[in-house]
C-alpha cells in the first residue's frame, strides 16, 4: 500500500511541475513582443465575427450585421494606437542607463558548471526546471537573446548569499540588478531585493550554511578582482 501511495505522490508532484512548467512558458509567450496583444485581438475578433454572424441570421440585414465589425476594428486601431503611444513615451523618457541588458558575466563554461553542479547537488537550483545551458544564458549573454530564467528552490537567505557570491566578479552588480534583470525565480515568484536583504537580516545563515556555499565559489579566489 505505501509503494501505491509514493507512486501517487510522486506522479501528482510530477503534473504539479509539467503544470507549473506549461503556466510559465505561457505567461512568457505573452509577455514576449505583441503576442498577448495579437492573442487577445484574435479572440474578440471571433466573438465579433460570430455576433455578425447571428445578428445576420436573426434579422437578415446586412448593415446590422456590420455593425459589430466596425466596432472591432474601431476597437482594434484604438489598441494598437494606445500601444504604439506607451511605447514611445516608454522609449523616450526611459533612462538608457538604467535599461539593463544582461548580466554579461566573464566566465567560461568550465567555470559556470563547476558552480552548476554544486548549486544543483545541494538542492538550491531547481534541476527539473534548470538545465546548464539556463545558468549559462542568464548569466552570460544579452537578455533579448535568449528565454532562459533561473529557478531556485531555498531560503530567502540562502539566495541572497548565493548571489552576492557573483558581486565582486562584475563591478556595479548589485542585488537590485538580479532583481531588474526579471530572469531569477525563487520557489515560483520572481526575487525581490528588499526581501532577500530583510529576510537575510532576519534570520541569518548559520556559519555551516555559509562556509558550504562558500565552497562552490573557493576555487575562483585567483580570479577574483579587486
Amino acid at each position: 500500500m505505501k509503494k501505491i501511495i509514493d507512486h501517487i505522490a510522486d506522479w501528482l508532484m510530477t503534473l504539479n511541475e509539467k503544470k507549473a512548467k506549461v503556466n510559465e512558458d505561457y505567461a512568457t509567450f505573452m509577455k514576449r513582443g505583441n503576442n498577448g496583444l495579437i492573442f487577445g485581438l484574435v479572440l474578440f475578433g471571433i466573438f465579433f465575427l460570430y455576433t455578425a454572424f447571428d445578428l445576420y441570421r436573426d434579422y437578415g440585414k446586412l448593415w446590422l450585421a456590420l455593425v459589430p465589425i466596425v466596432l472591432f476594428i474601431i476597437v482594434t486601431f484604438s489598441l494598437l494606437i494606445s500601444d504604439a503611444y506607451k511605447d514611445k513615451l516608454r522609449k523616450r523618457y526611459r533612462n538608457p542607463s538604467m535599461r539593463l541588458v544582461g548580466f554579461h558575466m566573464d566566465f567560461n563554461q568550465h567555470i559556470l558548471r563547476r558552480i552548476y553542479n554544486s548549486l544543483i547537488s545541494y538542492e538550491f537550483l531547481d534541476e527539473n526546471r534548470n538545465e546548464f545551458e539556463h545558468f549559462y544564458n542568464v548569466l552570460v549573454y544579452d537578455f533579448d537573446d535568449h528565454e532562459s530564467m533561473l529557478h531556485f528552490n531555498c531560503t530567502q537567505a540562502e539566495l541572497k548569499y548565493i548571489l552576492e557570491k557573483f558581486k565582486p566578479f562584475k563591478k556595479g552588480l548589485h542585488l537590485s540588478t538580479f532583481e531588474r534583470s526579471e530572469k531569477i525565480y525563487n520557489k515560483g515568484e520572481l526575487i525581490s531585493a528588499k526581501k532577500l536583504s530583510k529576510s537575510y537580516n532576519k534570520n541569518p545563515l548559520t556559519r555551516e550554511t555559509e562556509e558550504l556555499i562558500d565552497s562552490f565559489f573557493d576555487f575562483l579566489g585567483i580570479f577574483k578582482k579587486s
